[in-house]
């Protein structure tokens, strides 16, 4: 039986240094730390006009807010 992927997990993953890819709305994205309470999400799949930024500094509190809404989560390798 497989466990249920939950925020804490995917935090705790970040604060280890791993590098995770998901899908939020049709877009693929990258997210990573930089440092405390500081990610960076790189949009990785995107035609050349685009409304997304293609380079974002989010914070904890908004990885929090789209995680309910990541799809395909998966590592980075």
């Amino acid at each position: 039986m497989e466990e249920e992927y939950t925020f804490e997990r995917l935090w705790q993953e970040l604060h280890d240094g791993y590098q995770i890819c998901y899908t939020y709305l049709e877009k693929r994205y990258l997210i990573y730390k930089v440092t405390d309470n500081c990610y960076k999400q790189e949009l990785i799949d995107y035609t050349e006009k685009t409304p997304h930024p293609k380079f974002a500094m989010v914070t904890l509190k908004r990885v929090k807010e789209l995680f309910p809404f990541m799809q395909d989560i998966e590592y980075r390798v």
